[in-house]
């Protein structure tokens, strides 16, 4: 059975090149998630999480 380790990262420290760099050492994107908010303009307010996944060495 696959193990796997998980990471939670908040979009104030996600960029393009930390996404990549997260890749290459193995962690895939789940999902991210986005609260739900009816405030015009206030996406950048809000936290969203990103959660990565890898597998576990056996």
């Amino acid at each position: 059975m696959q193990k796997w380790e998980y990471k939670v990262v908040k979009r104030a420290d996600v960029s393009e090149e930390r996404l990549n760099g997260l890749g290459v050492d193995g962690w895939e994107l789940m999902n991210f998630v986005l609260p739900q908010c009816n405030i015009p303009g206030s996406f950048d307010e809000i936290d969203v999480e990103i959660v990565l996944r890898r597998a576990l060495a056996e």
